[in-house]
């Protein structure tokens, strides 16, 4: 068999595997539950989840998405999740190939699946995620494993955060209520100091350009509502993929390549 193959099912499987781990991630860290104890169970029996019935994607669907000993349906969520990680991580893998950057950027995407799906559930970014982040950030950068210099780095950082906070700054003065949350100024800090400075401001123009679209389309169709609040933290998530899988394993965009050459 062609070693592409092979190499694309070995990453694929990867991906699906810990998007397992990211459903148990997604459910537990925000009730305050152990990830790692107790082990897979149904919420609903109580049951424990034996390892032939909890293969990523292929289990829910051998068993029709319920529980083998209780029939209450589990949620599209989880092989939804399971196969987006998968996806995310081969197209990751295609671009950087088996390079630190490769295993930076699937690292920093599983933290931003994480963190929308319990943003849009629960409309908060846990600390840890943020705690982990910079920690994983600070190690990467120092350790020189990044394709950008730690002055691009620290100036994305604060160039984002600090943006998102004027943006939450002016939006409080204009709505008369929160604009934006404190998580997200964070994981701002975060996601701009894995990209820079200069990715930093394209993933910001993806990132409210989407949540536009997104929204006003939402909001259309009365899906959205004007006065609920409304998670920013996807649309940043979904920002920087868009950035990242634009990206070149030599650091730079495709997209602001493109809009450089017409630009000038």
């Amino acid at each position: 068999m062609n070693e592409n193959i092979i190499m694309t099912c070995c990453i694929f499987l990867m991906g699906a595997s810990f998007g397992s781990f990211l459903n148990v991630v997604i459910s537990r860290v925000p009730l305050g539950i152990n990830i790692v104890f107790p082990s897979s169970h149904c919420y609903s029996c109580k049951t424990q989840i034996k390892w032939y019935d909890n293969i990523p994607i292929l289990s829910y669907f051998i068993l029709s998405g319920k529980c083998r000993f209780c029939d209450k349906k589990f949620s599209v969520k989880y092989p939804t999740i399971e196969l987006m990680t998968a996806l995310i991580t081969i197209s990751l893998f295609y671009i950087f190939k088996l390079t630190p950057i490769f295993f930076i950027y699937t690292i920093l995407c599983y933290i931003l699946i994480a963190i929308t799906f319990i943003d849009i559930d629960h409309m908060i970014i846990p600390d840890g995620f943020i705690i982990f982040g910079f920690i994983f950030l600070v190690i990467t950068t120092i350790a020189g494993w990044m394709p950008i210099s730690i002055k691009s780095s620290t100036s994305g950082a604060f160039f984002f955060s600090g943006f998102l906070l004027l943006i939450g700054f002016i939006g409080e003065k204009i709505l008369k209520k929160e604009a934006m949350g404190g998580g997200d100024i964070k994981l701002g800090f975060i996601i701009g100091g894995f990209l820079g400075f200069k990715i930093s401001i394209l993933t910001l123009y993806l990132s409210f350009i989407t949540a536009g679209v997104i929204i006003l389309f939402g909001l259309s169709i009365k899906k959205i509502s004007t006065k609920k609040m409304i998670p920013f933290g996807p649309y940043l998530a979904l920002g920087t993929l868009l950035a990242l899988l634009s990206n070149r394993v030599d650091g730079e965009n495709i997209i602001l390549t493109w809009y450089f050459s017409l630009a000038f």
